[in-house]
């Protein structure tokens, strides 16, 4: 893997976006984006404060040696995302946003259907949802199960989705309704009305194609503009 992709993981893994990390490190946009497509290599000392902000090894980073992050395996990768999960009155600068989840349609039946489940709650704070341009009546999570997205999204991760944004943006995360499972991709658009679906994971889980209006095709729920990541 070149360091180009060992970046771009890194960055992801943290709910970064290109921008946000090049103003963490006073440089611009463009100049993350170019190492990450493998046109040019920040300088040295600039690793050291990359593999810092993004909570990475530098040896790692540079030549992919030994694990990615220090610590033990079951070690929590911390990150500012003022979520809460403990009961109590909500502060007024939170919100309570509802879970997504999968939920057996008939006895016996095997089909499930995914809804939007007020009875659990996770809390986030307003600011937050305002720097990832979320309306709060817009927010909403879920719990990603199995390993399609790994290693940005693991097993077990809880994820935050805009409801508000179901158009597709190139390359970003989604939830989606895949006739009652509740799926987390990559989406792409192509021409035709078709679109992409794209798992990071992509030796285990190929690609997949559909037409928009194809009533067999995933239904968007909304864009992954959050995720909690365990190493």
């Amino acid at each position: 893997m070149e360091f180009s992709e060992r970046l771009k993981i890194a960055r992801e893994r943290r709910g970064l976006t290109q921008t946000q990390l090049g103003e963490m490190l006073g440089v611009s946009a463009q100049s993350v984006q170019q190492w990450e497509s493998g046109g040019t290599m920040p300088r040295h000392k600039r690793i050291d404060s990359l593999a810092k902000q993004l909570n990475v090894r530098p040896q790692w980073l540079i030549l992919e040696q030994g694990p990615m992050v220090e610590g033990v395996q079951d070690e929590v990768v911390l990150h500012k995302t003022e979520l809460y999960e403990e009961e109590g009155e909500i502060p007024p600068d939170e919100i309570e946003v509802p879970f997504f989840r999968e939920v057996e349609m008939a006895a016996g039946s095997g089909r499930t259907q995914v809804i939007e489940n007020h009875g659990r709650t996770m809390r986030f704070s307003l600011q937050r949802l305002a720097r990832a341009n979320v309306q709060p009546c817009n927010a909403g999570c879920a719990t990603v199960t199995g390993n399609s997205m790994e290693p940005i999204i693991i097993d077990g991760s809880p994820i935050g989705i805009d409801k508000g944004c179901r158009h597709i943006i190139d390359g970003k995360i989604y939830a989606l309704d895949h006739d009652g499972m509740l799926r987390v991709k990559k989406l792409y658009r192509l021409p035709l009305n078709r679109m992409r679906v794209v798992s990071e994971n992509h030796e285990e889980f190929p690609e997949e194609v559909y037409s928009m209006g194809d009533p067999e095709a995933p239904k968007i729920i909304g864009r992954v503009f959050w995720w909690e990541t365990f190493s």
